[in-house]
């Protein structure tokens, strides 16, 4: 009898644990969201007197960059512990926000040359 309990234990412990990663992933998953649409408000605000090419391209790097630094999030955290994948994924969002803040301040410097005015 005492075997089936650790078994069950066991099971119950990895099925929690599999629903605080997935909680934490899809918590996280939000905060990179919140940057990719940042980054897509900006450029479409941006946009309404006019955009060139170089500009949508340096607007919307943000919102790319974003979504292959969550990708890579995923997969280097993905076998790692819950507290692993937790600073994984906070490593990542602080480089996407630097990235996007860093893009923010080169488009305020450079507004002419990215609206073809």
């Amino acid at each position: 009898m005492s075997g089936n309990a650790s078994v069950d234990a066991t099971q119950y412990g990895g099925r929690v644990r599999s629903a605080l990663r997935g909680f934490l992933t899809g918590l996280g998953g939000l905060a990179y969201a919140f940057v990719i649409w940042t980054a897509v408000f900006y450029a479409i605000q941006l946009s309404v007197g006019g955009m060139s090419g170089y500009g949508w391209v340096v607007l919307l790097l943000p919102a790319v960059v974003t979504a292959a630094v969550f990708a890579v999030v995923l997969v280097i955290a993905r076998r790692r512990s819950t507290g692993a994948l937790v600073l994984v994924l906070l490593a990542g969002l602080g480089l996407s926000a630097v990235f996007l803040l860093n893009t923010f301040s080169y488009v305020i410097r450079n507004l002419a040359a990215l609206t073809g005015s």
